[in-house]
């Protein structure tokens, strides 16, 4: 995940997490003479960084950010998945293919923030559905093509009911690997939904909640992407449970009293002001990559330590006595309680999350202190422009070189893919990657919120959807009680 660019040394998440090196061997003194996140940063410069966000993955080895899965590729941030290509944030999920946000859920293709679904494709923003296309904002359907807004419905052509002959007759007619069809009825699908009521925000068995895209949970304020949280405000993209957390981003798993940090996850507790501290890490501060770690400050790449100081190593009495005095010391600095600095981070703008939701260009990137990744152009022979495309799929498994319809960069449709696309009878992808999963992040909106007032009733309300949003927006309470 580190461009050439990173200042430190990188190693292979093996290397790393062998005994091979040890990282108190990069300790040093803190110097009260000096700032602390200029003497951090010297220190997380020398110390080696694992490749990848990775822990007990099985086959797993082109993706980022996710634990506990197995035979996954280009994937991200998702946990306990099984057997999914190109999806992100599809935790719990198996067998998904070009999916964003389809939790608990089997057997899916092109699907955004979908919960516990099965053999979906195309559709966004359901839950408990099954054997459909095209739905958005259902709940408990199956059977059911180009629909929007229908509860424990079967048999439904873009909304209309149909017998179980008549439906069957039009699936079987449907041509799913023909790019051009899926096309066709796309633009018509698209056509109702902006003619068919949605809720302010996303939100599914919650209480006391604001934000969007929330899952079972319960006291969070103003946060987005979260699944089972309690006593949440200002966070982002956390799963599987975080309690008591504040402006904390990436990615939760049992996490308790984390604040101003991101990407800490499984089991963690008491994390203030860090990045990457994973695996049962507790009471830290200001560290970076800290795996099973405990009470340390201003540490990075430790594994399985405790009561360190810059990778340096103390007794319980020295860093408790420490500790004091350097808080005393970043106090005076004006550093105490601000998160790392732009200079620590290793990440370009433009391939950081948050170029999609905070869009910059590379001039104003660079005027606010990021750095930039240039890609490097190179010419592929013989790739095939996207419009030249067969439209269905190919008879052989032979990897493919296409040229991006949006951008005309090159990209590889490899076989693995092929066989994935002939399982769900979808067509061959007209994108890059990056593209694809940036078109569905489309589909969820932005994180920031709006002022506006319910199309229904005139109530104000507090939603992700922009003022000139083609949509009609309902208060969510007077969307549950029309589509109940």
């Amino acid at each position: 995940m580190h461009p050439q660019s990173a200042p430190f040394p990188v190693m292979r998440n093996e290397d790393w997490n062998s005994d091979h090196w040890d990282p108190l061997a990069y300790g040093q003194d803190f110097d009260f003479n000096r700032p602390f996140f200029e003497q951090f940063k010297e220190l997380n410069d020398r110390v080696p960084k694992y490749a990848r966000i990775a822990l007990r993955n099985e086959n797993c080895e082109y993706a980022n950010n996710l634990s506990d899965n197995k035979n996954c590729y280009m994937a991200f941030s998702m946990s306990n998945a099984e057997d999914c290509m190109y999806c992100e944030d599809s935790w719990g999920s198996k067998d998904c293919l070009e999916c964003t946000i389809t939790l608990q859920s089997e057997k899916c293709y092109d699907c955004t923030d979908c919960l516990r679904c099965y053999n979906l494709q195309s559709s966004q923003f359901c839950e408990n559905c099954s054997d459909s296309f095209f739905l958005a904002f259902c709940r408990s359907c199956k059977n059911c093509f180009g629909c929007t807004n229908l509860r424990g419905r079967e048999y439904c052509l873009f909304n209309e009911q149909k017998t179980k002959a008549e439906y069957e007759l039009f699936i079987q007619n449907f041509k799913g690997s023909s790019w051009r069809e899926r096309q066709r009825y796309l633009e018509r699908f698209e056509e109702l939904m902006r003619t068919s009521p949605r809720p302010h925000a996303t939100l599914h068995q919650v209480e006391d909640c604001s934000g969007s895209f929330l899952t079972e949970s319960r006291h969070v304020t103003e946060s987005f992407f979260i699944q089972n949280g309690e006593n949440l405000k200002y966070c982002f993209n956390l799963y599987e449970g975080a309690n008591d957390c504040m402006d904390y981003s990436y990615s939760g798993r049992k996490a308790q009293l984390v604040y101003e940090s991101s990407t800490c996850v499984i089991n963690v507790y008491g994390i203030l002001f860090s990045v990457q501290c994973r695996d049962g890490s507790s009471n830290l501060l200001y560290c970076y990559s800290c795996d099973a770690t405990r009470d340390s400050f201003g540490c990075s790449g430790l594994r399985r330590k405790q009561y360190c100081i810059l990778n340096k190593q103390y007794t319980k009495e020295e860093y408790e006595r420490m500790m004091v005095r350097i808080i005393e010391h970043m106090q005076n600095t004006g550093e105490w309680g601000q998160f790392f600095p732009i200079i620590l981070t290793p990440m370009p703008y433009n391939r950081s999350v948050a170029q999609r939701y905070f869009p910059l260009t590379k001039e104003e990137a660079l005027a606010q202190g990021f750095t930039w990744f240039e890609e490097e152009q190179k010419e592929f022979l013989g790739a095939t422009p996207a419009a030249a495309l067969l439209d269905g799929l190919p008879s052989s498994n032979e990897s493919l070189l296409v040229e991006s319809a949006a951008s005309g960069q090159p990209f590889r449709i490899i076989p693995q893919e092929l066989t994935k696309y002939r399982t769900f009878d979808a067509p061959l992808p007209r994108l890059t990657y990056q593209e694809r999963m940036d078109e569905r992040a489309k589909i969820l909106g932005g994180i920031q919120l709006y002022q506006r007032t319910c199309m229904k009733t005139g109530k104000p309300i507090l939603t992700t959807y922009s003022p000139d949003a083609p949509y009609i927006i309902y208060d969510r309470d007077e969307y549950s009680e029309e589509f109940q």
